[in-house]
C-alpha cells in the first residue's frame, strides 16, 4: 500500500513540475519574439527619447539645495517639499528625499545632497571621490549608486524600480538635468 501511495505522489509531482516548466530555454529561443513568433530583424527598437520641458530655468533659482529643489521640483512635478534627510552620514551639509511616481506608479526615489566645497570633511571627500571614480560609494557596507553634479556641489541618489525603456529614458533625462544644474 505504501508503494502505491509513493508512486502516486511521484506521478502527481512529475505532472506538477511539468506544468510549471519554463518552456524552451535553449539559446536559439533568445532571438524569437515573446509571442513565440520569430522576430523579423535581429536588432532591437531604439530606446525612446524623453524630453522634460523646462518650466523653471536654473538661472531663476539660487545655487543652493533650495534652488535645486525648486528647479527639479517644478520641472519634474515633484510632490511637496520632500523629506529632510540626515546628511552628515555622507559628509553633506543638507539633504532631501522625494518618493514619487512616473508612468503611474510610486516607483522613483530621488535624494539630493549639498556639500560645502570650501569645507569638506574626510567623509565628504571619500564619498565624492568614490562617486567620481566609480559612480557609487559604500554606506554601512552597502553600495549606493550616486550621481555627482558637474559643479561637484550636489550629490543625487536616484532609484527607479521600473525597468522599461520609457522609464530608463526618463531616468537618463533626470540625471542629465541634475548634473547640469549650475554647472557654468
Amino acid at each position: 500500500m505504501k508503494k502505491i501511495g509513493i508512486v502516486s505522489i511521484a506521478a502527481v509531482m512529475a505532472l506538477l513540475l511539468t506544468a510549471c516548466g519554463t518552456g524552451n530555454v535553449s539559446p536559439s529561443s533568445s532571438s524569437s519574439h515573446p509571442s513565440g513568433k520569430a522576430s523579423a530583424t535581429s536588432s532591437q527598437a531604439p530606446a525612446p527619447v524623453v524630453s522634460i520641458p523646462e518650466k523653471v530655468s536654473q538661472g531663476s533659482v539660487p545655487d543652493s539645495l533650495a534652488g535645486l529643489k525648486s528647479y527639479l521640483g517644478k520641472n519634474l512635478s515633484l510632490p511637496g517639499n520632500g523629506k529632510s534627510m540626515c546628511s552628515d552620514i555622507i559628509g553633506a551639509e543638507s539633504g532631501v528625499r522625494y518618493i514619487y511616481g512616473h508612468n503611474g506608479k510610486d516607483n522613483v526615489t530621488l535624494e539630493m545632497y549639498e556639500y560645502n566645497q570650501a569645507n569638506l570633511n574626510s567623509t565628504a571627500q571619500k564619498v565624492i571621490s568614490e562617486v567620481k571614480g566609480k559612480g557609487h560609494f559604500l554606506l554601512l557596507g552597502q553600495q549606493v549608486d550616486a550621481t555627482l553634479s558637474d559643479n561637484g556641489k550636489y550629490l543625487m541618489i536616484y532609484k527607479d524600480t521600473a525597468t522599461d525603456s520609457s522609464s530608463k529614458a526618463y531616468d537618463a533625462e533626470v540625471k542629465k538635468m541634475f548634473r547640469k544644474f549650475k554647472a557654468d
